[in-house]
């Protein structure tokens, strides 16, 4: 007699009848319908957060300032430290193929290194890195630059570690979107933990343009490695300190990326300590449960300049043409989405003023309003969540309490159209709703568009652009103050008025 199966066992083997469901049209006997009635494999399998413990993701105060050191990174600096390497690597090809030993190399060598000069990025006052001296700190830069990639890679796709150090050179595909007016980028990789093979399955990731620029820069970074190795891996590291060593190179190992993730990336990017002060320890499988968590965000304002990021893997991973395979990261999504549904109805359930139509709505039949969150709450809110299917759409300015029928950016059932999805379309639609903690979104809409009135070379169209736009937002803060003029304003004239 064989023992119980874990929850992991069963949910590994829902994870394969659920693949052949999917895969049913390249399949001669296909399974006739959904085997868990569209279910997620988790409430079959009994295999949730619960059950098997939640590994930490990175706090939103660390993940946000870390993925833009990162993108940083991957920038100008990347190009720098390229070619400062392949100077002095071409110097000492060239000097050795003359005959001159490695001990009359090093001085002339050093004198390349002495003379770089490293770029001031754009916006910035000063070069983003101070002259170095020697081919050890050439060494640290690179493996900065590798760390980099890692972060941008893994916080930006979601791919566990062991799929994301087994890429290999001309990883990244283009193909057309399902409606044919753009082309998406996607990252060639392997899945090895739900595959049946060492060699792993074969899968694309939606790879927004930061991770084609870092695989762009590891393809630079590792190319000479490749060459002489004859390995398509892309994160073949070098053994000792400089950047010459004529013995095998191997793949980075999780152990040693840890290690300088937290040893020297962190210090260098200045990565901030958690709440209690300490720092915070980054692993692998951080950038998946983040990447999962972002995605997975109704409300994205507090993303900041990263936003556009994530809205666009948002949109490859909604477009009919794209066919994931990665089903727990699916779930880990899904997951955040549901706790982010089941946290923005508690606020705009309880909320004492809200906006917007949909907002307006809730705040005239809510019984809750005003109320502090109770059992009787919580009951109605997994009322209208399992009973009604409701979610959120994502939305960067309020909550989109989507229903596709009333969809004003003419979104379908994968939710919101990204390209209808205005602030000027939500406002007029019913199924938006905004609370307190969007208000400064819109106050910082509302500000841009009154310095833009008084530009005297604003055009006629332009300006009654703006002033539509400044009227948006006085209705919407105005409704979050419960009166009608709170925030009306007497608009500057402009020289592009009419006399």
């Amino acid at each position: 007699m064989g023992g119980t199966l874990s929850a992991s066992s069963r949910h590994g083997y829902a994870l394969v009848v659920l693949s052949l469901y999917l895969q049913r049209r390249k399949l001669a006997n296909p399974p006739p319908e959904h085997p868990f009635a569209a279910e997620l494999p988790s409430a079959v399998s009994g295999h949730t957060r619960d059950s098997r413990g939640s590994l930490p993701y990175t706090p939103d105060a660390i993940a946000i300032p870390l993925l833009s050191a990162a993108l940083r990174l991957i920038g100008q600096p990347a190009d720098d430290v390229i070619a400062l390497r392949d100077q002095v690597a071409s110097f000492h090809a060239q000097r050795h193929a003359q005959g001159f030993s490695n001990r009359r190399l090093r001085a002339p060598a050093l004198t390349v290194i002495d003379g770089f000069s490293f770029s001031t990025i754009a916006g910035e006052d000063s070069p983003w890195h101070p002259k170095i001296r020697g081919t050890k700190r050439l060494r640290f830069l690179m493996e900065r630059i590798y760390e980099a990639c890692f972060v941008t890679i893994a916080y930006l796709v979601g791919a566990r570690v062991s799929e994301v150090l087994a890429l290999e050179a001309g990883c990244i595909e283009h193909r057309p979107a399902a409606d044919g007016c753009e082309d998406f980028s996607y990252l060639r990789g392997r899945i090895f933990k739900t595959a049946t093979h060492d060699v792993g399955e074969p899968h694309l990731w939606a790879a927004p343009p930061p991770v084609v620029r870092a695989i762009n820069v590891l393809d630079r970074l590792s190319e000479p490695l490749r060459r002489r190795t004859g390995c398509p891996q892309l994160w073949l590291s070098m053994r000792g300190n400089g950047i010459v060593d004529a013995r095998p190179a191997d793949v980075l190992t999780v152990h040693s990326l840890i290690a300088r993730l937290n040893g020297s990336f962190a210090p260098f990017i200045a990565l901030p300590a958690h709440t209690d002060g300490r720092p915070w320890h980054l692993t692998t499988h951080q950038g998946r449960k983040t990447f999962a968590r972002f995605v997975g965000k109704r409300d994205r304002t507090g993303l900041h300049a990263l936003q556009h990021h994530f809205g666009h893997v948002t949109r490859i991973m909604t477009d009919h043409a794209y066919v994931g395979t990665d089903f727990e990261l699916g779930e880990l999504i899904n997951a955040q989405a549901l706790d982010e549904t089941r946290a923005a109805l508690e606020e705009l359930l309880t909320a004492g003023q809200l906006a917007g139509r949909a907002g307006r709505m809730i705040a005239a039949r809510s019984r809750f309003r005003g109320r502090t969150r109770d059992g009787d709450l919580a009951a109605y809110i997994d009322f209208l969540i399992d009973e009604s299917g409701m979610r959120l759409g994502v939305c960067d300015w309020g909550y989109c309490v989507y229903r596709a029928e009333s969809a004003a950016c003419r979104g379908d059932e994968h939710g919101p159209n990204p390209t209808w999805r205005t602030e000027s379309t939500c406002v007029s639609c019913t199924n938006f709703a905004v609370t307190q903690r969007h208000r400064p979104v819109w106050e910082a809409r509302r500000n841009r568009n009154l310095g833009l009135i008084t530009n005297t070379r604003l055009d006629p169209v332009s300006l009654a652009l703006a002033r539509t736009r400044i009227a948006e937002c006085d209705r919407i803060l105005a409704e979050l103050a419960d009166t009608g003029d709170t925030h009306a304003v007497q608009h500057p004239a402009s020289s592009a008025d009419p006399p």
